[in-house]
Parts: structure tokens; C-alpha cells; sequence
């Protein structure tokens, strides 16, 4: 009996494995880049808020200045609310109060990267002609033409590889080797390594006219008087603040030059001064954009108009330690050397 041929039965073929691997790269690779989306992600929403965070932290810094100005008119007028400007800075010598047993330090950079000008007087301002002013005091370089001052020769800063100080720490140190006079002693020692003759005053300038008078009246040929300051300055909440300056990107206090008017006196030769400050502001940021803060155009004479040329120069804050301000004290000095030899004929 014939019988009717049998379809042959096709055996169950394996999942093909080259697939599978296919399908399982490409899972793979959605995972990757969907994390890498997220981190992306994540980094750039950081980056975001720590730039939201400095300058927030800056406000705070620039809003909770102290000013120990006695209230004249003059100096109310000036600290009456401001919306583009912060009350008028000045040195404080003494944290705020506090319940704490320390109190945190914290960096903010408040340096420009160019000569800058914050104005508090009614005087308009030139830049122009401030950049282009000529200088010229005719004198020998080597007799005694720079006198360096103290207002507040006490003035010390944050110990070193510290990030918060004790509250009862009152930066304030009666040892010249770690005090503001210490700073000054730097800047004398820049200036007379390249010939110029220095005068350090070691007594503190409570009164900055008779001192200088004192000193002018010995050594006639002073023309420049540099009132050097360790400046201060607080968050709202109540930290100090430390300059983030830099140096051949070294850690270095940023710097700021005050200049007085003397506006509620009726003025004073205050133009020559700013000159000079917008000058040497100009020299430092062209070498290091880190370093130099605005200038402060105040409406007291700061004991500026005693002399042809004076000018306050403040090294740091009290967050800032003493290298920091040795540092860029050092560095300044160099710009300043190299103006008054520029300006002395």
C-alpha cells in the first residue's frame, strides 16, 4: 500500500544569538547616555547655583559693611539707603555680636578687572583725564620722599589654616612682627630695595595731621604718604568675610585704595590723589585681574590733604592671614615703586 509521503518536521531553531546581543547593546547604550544626560544634567544645575550662591554671598558682603565715621551730615547723606551702592566700607576692629563660641570664615572675591571708581561724594569724576594726569615732583629719589603711616597700627588679621575664629578674637595684635605694621614694613622694604627713600612711622597715627607735619617738618623732601589699613568686613549672618585674591594664582589678599575729599570742608586738592590711585589700580589689574578692588572716593579728607600725594591703601580683611597680606602687600609695592620713580624728577 502505498503511503503518502510525510512532510519532514523542521526541528525549533534557537533565538538567534547575534540578536540578542544586538537588542542588549542597544538597552545599554540608552542607559548610559541617559545617565550621562542626568549628570550633565546635575553638574550644569550646580554650576548654576554656585554661581547664584557667590553672588548672593557678595551682596551680603557688600551690604553688611561697619563704618566707624562719626554721623556729620556729610557722611549721613552718604549713608542714607543706596540701590546701586553699598554703605560706605571702612575697617571695623571687632566682630559682630554673636552667640557663637567661633565664627566661620568664608571667601568672596571682590576684586575688578579693570581701574574702577565707587563714588560717594556729590564730585563728578573724569576717567579719562585721571588716567592721562602727569606727575612730577622734583626731588632725589634716594632723599626720604614716602612716608608710610598707621591710623590703626594694631590691626592683625585670621591665624593661618583656620576656617572659623574664636568670638572672642578681636584682630587686634600689639606685635609689630604680626600686626598691619608688619605689612607696611614690606611695602618700605620693596621700595627701598629700588633706591627710594622710606620713612616707616612705628607710633600709631591717632592723629594723622600732627603726625604728618611732624615728619614733613624733619624730612622736607616727603612727597608721598601711604596710610596702609587692614580692612573688615561681615555677611549678614554674621561670618567673616576673607578677599579671595590671587597672585600667579597664589592665594593672596585683594587690595583696595581709598581716596578723601574733604567734600564737607569744601574740598581739597583730592584730584591729584585719585589720579594716582586710578593709575596704580590700572598698572595691578593689567599685571594680575585678581588683586584690586575699587577705589573708594570718600567725602572725609582721610589726613590726604596734609601732603602732595597721599593716598589709604587697605591689604585684605580680617578673614584674610597675615602671608596672604604680606603677599600682595609685596606685590603692590612694586607697582607703587615703579610710579612714584616715574613720577620724580
Amino acid at each position: 500500500m502505498d503511503q503518502k509521503p510525510q512532510t519532514p518536521q523542521t526541528p525549533n531553531t534557537p533565538p538567534n544569538h547575534t540578536d540578542r546581543e544586538f537588542i542588549f547593546r542597544v538597552i545599554i547604550c540608552a542607559i548610559a547616555v541617559l545617565a550621562l544626560s542626568a549628570a550633565i544634567t546635575f553638574m550644569i544645575r550646580g554650576i548654576v547655583l554656585d554661581a547664584n550662591a557667590t553672588k548672593r554671598l557678595m551682596a551680603e558682603a557688600f551690604m553688611s559693611y561697619h563704618t566707624e565715621t562719626p554721623n556729620t551730615p556729610e557722611t549721613t547723606k552718604t549713608q542714607a539707603p543706596i540701590t546701586t551702592k553699598a554703605p560706605i566700607p571702612a575697617e571695623t576692629t571687632a566682630p559682630p555680636n554673636t552667640n557663637e563660641d567661633s565664627i566661620a570664615l568664608v571667601s568672596a572675591s571682590l576684586s575688578q578687572n579693570k581701574a574702577a571708581i565707587n563714588n560717594y561724594t556729590s564730585y563728578s569724576v573724569d576717567e579719562s583725564a585721571l588716567s592721562n594726569h602727569k606727575f612730577e615732583f622734583y626731588t632725589s629719589k634716594s632723599a626720604p620722599v614716602v612716608l608710610i603711616l598707621h591710623s590703626h597700627i594694631t590691626e592683625c588679621y585670621a591665624p593661618d589654616g583656620k576656617d572659623a575664629v574664636s568670638a572672642t578674637f578681636n584682630f587686634e595684635s600689639s606685635d609689630n612682627t604680626k600686626n598691619i605694621f608688619s605689612v607696611g614694613e614690606a611695602i618700605a622694604d620693596v621700595l627701598s630695595a629700588s633706591g627710594i627713600g622710606v620713612i616707616h612711622a612705628t607710633e600709631e597715627a591717632s592723629d594723622a595731621q600732627s603726625l604728618i607735619a611732624e615728619y614733613r617738618a624733619a624730612y622736607p623732601t616727603i612727597r608721598f604718604v601711604l596710610d596702609v589699613h587692614r580692612d573688615g568686613m561681615y555677611t549678614t549672618d554674621g561670618r567673616i568675610v576673607r578677599t579671595d585674591g590671587k597672585i600667579a594664582n597664589a592665594p593672596a589678599a585683594e587690595l583696595m585704595l581709598a581716596v578723601g575729599t574733604d567734600s564737607a570742608n569744601g574740598g581739597s586738592d583730592w584730584q591729584k590723589n585719585l589720579a594716582a590711585a586710578y593709575q596704580l589700580s590700572s598698572m595691578i589689574t593689567e599685571a594680575e585681574s585678581k588683586v584690586m578692588r575699587s577705589i573708594l572716593l570718600r567725602p572725609e579728607g582721610l589726613g590726604q590733604q596734609y601732603a602732595p600725594s597721599s593716598l589709604s591703601l587697605y591689604v585684605g580683611t580680617t578673614g584674610n592671614t597675615l602671608s596672604e597680606a604680606l603677599t600682595s602687600a609685596r606685590f603692590f609695592a612694586r607697582y607703587y615703586a615703579i610710579f612714584i620713580l616715574s613720577a620724580i624728577k
